[in-house]
């Protein structure tokens, strides 16, 4: 496969971002055609072994050609969704849900609005993500699980912990949802009660000054390569994670500590509990509510203190992270990958060649319905209304395949018209080419100045094609740029019953009825469903 991964930036050492420069080494070590293209330099903490391009901008034209585009975060996403064809399935990597960052709290319309892009194919790293993207947004995606480096994270000999108590902590404190300031006090707290200790930090930032008023010890490590990480993490006696809701996705630090046979004390969230499925028991940690300072000091106390409590953190923290292999989860990657891929190249539409487009004489000819020449005296204008007239002409009358190509010639000669995009859209859909039509739509991505019709023409085409969870994102992203008609959430509920989601097509039937009480369709389909 011809893969290209899209990063805001390459450089600067983030959890997401050296997640998918390995997957990308390691789906080019298999044999595949990778390119990583940032904004950024690449990174001089790891050694790349596929492509790297340096861009201004992710513009379709600075990006190659290839099988899959992989957007790795919510501002990539629209440059992938809006590659083209020619540039591969659009992909999104979700490694955490951007939504509820308090730090994106100003544009969390617009990561929705992402999320609900048609078209997109969806990967996750966890189940509570895949269950998030399902839940909230409607999205059947697939789930790879993540991965830690074994060469690099790996056991060290057991040890009693000496004093002071060495207390591990990883991440900028400027990240709100790592909410590294409830492992400050819980420190602070053990500390004030006795407990000789030293935090040891590593971050990509330096310290903050909220870190720096600190009334206890403080190691600060800044900047580790992912290839110091493991003796940093078997250094340490017990572990800490502190992040505090559902909008972190994985945490990886957590798991390469356990990794390395450390004991941890995790906060009571998703992400933690995910582990819990892989090993059926919860004897991987000591788990306390997130922003209580005083529990954690408490666990990180008992972790530390208890040579049974610890020897049995460590067993069952080394079980849980021999569950996240990079060669399973690039396997896992890797199937997704080529699945999405072939069913993109099996289902793209035709393209007209660019020879045809250009001579548009021989496009009219080709339509069937338009003679060869233009009228004497007449221009490109007469000439595209010529062949409006003509597709009208066809489509009353029953010729709907003569009135679509007619209608298509006439876009020919006036692409940037948006209304004559989507009238050309309803003729591919009229005479039952679905492929044709979603081709028309995406040729010029969303810019139609038509949102709402545009993404109800997308999921009536996606319809066709059997596409039932696309044609369900498609009608919501139709619903949330204005279209709540009756009409609109009846389609809905059509394309989440045939997607198997019963329950949510029959609130949208219920919907319909409510803004439009004898809809006949949606009496239909509502007294069709089976009992609940």
């Amino acid at each position: 496969m011809r893969i290209t991964y899209l990063l805001e930036v390459a450089d600067q050492l983030w959890g997401g971002v050296k997640v998918a420069l390995e997957d990308a080494n390691w789906l080019s070590r298999r044999g595949h055609q990778v390119t990583v293209v940032s904004r950024s330099g690449p990174p001089a903490w790891m050694q790349l072994d596929c492509a790297f391009l340096q861009v201004e901008d992710f513009r379709a034209d600075n990006l190659p050609d290839g099988d899959v585009v992989v957007g790795t975060f919510w501002t990539t996403v629209p440059w992938a969704a809006s590659a083209g064809p020619g540039k591969g399935a659009p992909v999104h990597f979700c490694q955490g849900y951007e939504g509820d960052n308090p730090a994106f709290a100003a544009v969390r319309d617009r990561i929705d609005a992402t999320y609900r892009l048609p078209g997109l194919h969806h990967v996750t790293v966890s189940p509570h993500l895949t269950e998030l993207l399902c839940s909230r947004f409607g999205i059947e995606s697939r789930e790879v699980g993540n991965f830690v480096d074994t060469s690099v994270h790996k056991p060290g000999p057991r040890h009693r912990p000496k004093a002071p108590l060495r207390v591990g902590l990883v991440g900028p404190y400027s990240v709100a949802l790592k909410d590294l300031a409830t492992g400050y006090a819980a420190c602070e707290l053990a500390h004030n009660a006795g407990q000789e200790l030293v935090l040891v930090r590593a971050s990509t930032e330096p310290p903050t000054p909220e870190e720096q008023d600190a009334t206890f010890p403080v190691e600060w490590h800044q900047h580790l390569r992912p290839d110091q990480m493991g003796d940093f993490y078997r250094s340490l006696d017990v572990f800490l994670g502190t992040s505090k809701g559902a909008e972190e996705g994985f945490f990886l630090p957590a798991v390469e500590a356990m990794a390395c046979g450390v004991p941890s004390v995790l906060t009571d969230i998703p992400c933690f509990r995910n582990h819990q499925a892989r090993v059926g028991h919860e004897r991987y940690a000591l788990f306390v509510e997130p922003q209580d300072p005083r529990a954690m000091a408490e666990a990180m106390v008992l972790a530390g203190a208890l040579p049974d409590v610890r020897a049995t953190l460590r067993a069952g923290g080394i079980e849980v992270a021999g569950h996240y292999r990079h060669d399973s989860h690039g396997e896992r990657l890797e199937a997704a990958l080529a699945e999405i891929a072939a069913s993109y190249s099996q289902r793209a539409p035709h393209v007209e060649p660019a020879a045809t487009r250009r001579d548009l004489r021989l496009v009219a000819t080709a339509a069937g319905t338009a003679p060869a020449q233009p009228a004497a005296g007449g221009n490109l204008q007469d000439l595209g209304a010529s062949l409006r007239r003509t597709a009208a002409e066809a489509l009353n009358g029953g010729r709907q395949g003569d009135g679509a190509r007619a209608m298509a010639a006439a876009l020919c000669l006036d692409e940037a018209n948006p209304e004559l995009r989507l009238e050309s859209a309803r003729a591919w859909l009229a005479a039952a080419r679905p492929e044709r039509a979603l081709a028309t739509l995406d040729d010029r991505g969303n810019e139609t100045g038509h949102e709402a019709l545009a993404q109800r023409l997308r999921a009536n085409a996606l319809h066709g094609l059997g596409l039932m969870q696309e044609a369900a994102q498609a009608v919501r992203a139709s619903i949330a740029a204005g279209s709540r008609d009756a009409d609109t959430y009846n389609l809905l509920g059509v394309t989440l019953f045939e997607a198997g989601r019963l329950e949510d097509a029959r609130e949208s039937f219920e919907r319909a009825l409510v803004l439009e009480p004898e809809h006949a369709d949606a009496l239909a389909n509502l007294a069709a469903m089976p009992a609940a």
